[in-house]
């Protein structure tokens, strides 16, 4: 039976006024938000360190960096020759049901000399993974989505890297859709520790690639749902002797954002201080040599915040932080607020479903060639009985 829609329209109703009313509260809490940043910042280094260092290593706030916390810094001038990249990934899973078992992983990348009159280079790069050594794991059961977003991940930085060390008409900006952190690092508990200590690995080095290659990397976060600075606010207006794990739970300023303080704080063009995320997978990053701090942008003309990520060698350069600056705004102008080369990039890494149905009709035709007769499994045919698209009537 499909969904039966005369249900769900009272439920998507309370669903809305609950969401008003929600959305009322956060904007009651505010002024007492920008009160906090305002309070904080008035607190002398060594005496925030310390608060910090009081709330433990399961804190989930951010690290102030030498920049004052409460700083707005303004659009930096854009070079007039800039190399600009950009790759984002796509995948298809293993699917047992279907009349192969394979996984795929795509990756396409776009490179744009600004200023030199040139056309974009672009390219799409689809690997089809069949082998069963790297369908199952080492208990040997089938691939996780996790490790295969992982390996996804690895190969669109490893793709910056590749472009990065080919010639330049100026300095380089190098984008990737997402944070630089690899999250996957923090699931040693579900997943192959050895494939994540590998794919962590190769990550690490490719960013050592794009160091060496003097590139200035960033991953940008389109609207984020991260409160790490709001969590330095509340620890730091507590007592030195009350922090604890309870005074740290009871913020009065929980269900704000850190995107929700900058949408006050910073004009179009304007960036926040940078800040170090308190992550346990941070310290990973901070041992290879490529610690990754954060900034928030206003990057649209309706006031977008996003989220930028960058490791600390470009964070403690002004020259590549005012590329990195510059460059992001400037790309953000077309699609009014998120990076054009991220967009085309997407398009071109982006697995349809038309697409996946002309692959599995290809593989069925290639079995068959093989005098191997492809099915789909019972639930598969099922599925396709019962998924005809039908008319709902309200």
């Amino acid at each position: 039976m499909a969904l039966d829609f005369p249900q769900v329209v009272p439920q998507v109703a309370e669903m809305s006024e609950a969401a008003a009313l929600r959305a009322a509260e956060l904007e009651a809490k505010i002024p007492g938000l920008l009160e906090a940043l305002a309070q904080a910042s008035q607190i002398p280094r060594d005496e925030l360190q310390a608060k910090i260092l009081r709330a433990g290593d399961r804190w989930p706030g951010a690290l102030p960096t030498g920049e004052p916390i409460d700083a707005v810094y303004p659009l930096p001038p854009h070079a007039e020759r800039l190399t600009i990249l950009g790759a984002d990934g796509s995948q298809i899973y293993p699917d047992r049901h279907a009349t192969a078992l394979y996984y795929l992983i795509n990756i396409g990348s776009i490179r744009v000399d600004h200023g030199s009159g040139k056309p974009p280079l672009v390219a799409s790069h689809p690997r089809v993974v069949y082998d069963e050594a790297e369908l199952y794991g080492e208990n040997e059961g089938l691939i996780s989505a996790a490790l295969i977003d992982g390996q996804r991940d690895v190969a669109e930085i490893a793709e910056l890297a590749r472009l990065a060390a080919g010639p330049s008409i100026g300095p380089t900006l190098a984008l990737l859709d997402n944070g630089l952190l690899l999250w996957l690092a923090l699931q040693s508990r579900e997943q192959s520790r050895r494939e994540i200590s590998r794919l962590l690995s190769e990550y690490l080095e490719n960013l050592g690639r794009l160091k060496q290659a003097g590139a200035a990397v960033a991953g940008f976060v389109d609207r984020p749902r991260s409160a790490n600075i709001v969590a330095l606010l509340h620890l730091a207006r507590l007592p030195s002797d009350q922090i604890d794990s309870d005074m740290l739970r009871a913020n009065p300023l929980r269900g704000l954002t850190d995107r929700a303080l900058f949408a006050r704080r910073l004009r179009p063009g304007e960036r926040s201080a940078r800040f170090v995320n308190a992550s346990p997978v941070y310290s990973q990053f901070e041992a290879a040599g490529h610690p990754i701090e954060f900034f928030y942008l206003s990057c649209g003309p309706r006031g977008q915040i996003a989220r930028v990520e960058i490791p600390r060698w470009v964070g403690e350069d002004p020259r590549l932080m005012d590329v990195v600056h510059a460059g992001i705004i400037e790309q953000c102008r077309t699609p009014e607020g998120f990076p054009y080369v991220l967009v085309r990039a997407h398009e071109l890494a982006v697995v349809t479903q038309v697409d996946r149905q002309t692959l599995d009709q290809m593989l069925s035709e290639a079995l068959l060639q093989r005098g191997l007769v492809p099915s789909l499994s019972q639930k598969a045919v099922t599925k396709q009985w019962t998924g005809a698209k039908r008319r709902h009537k309200l």
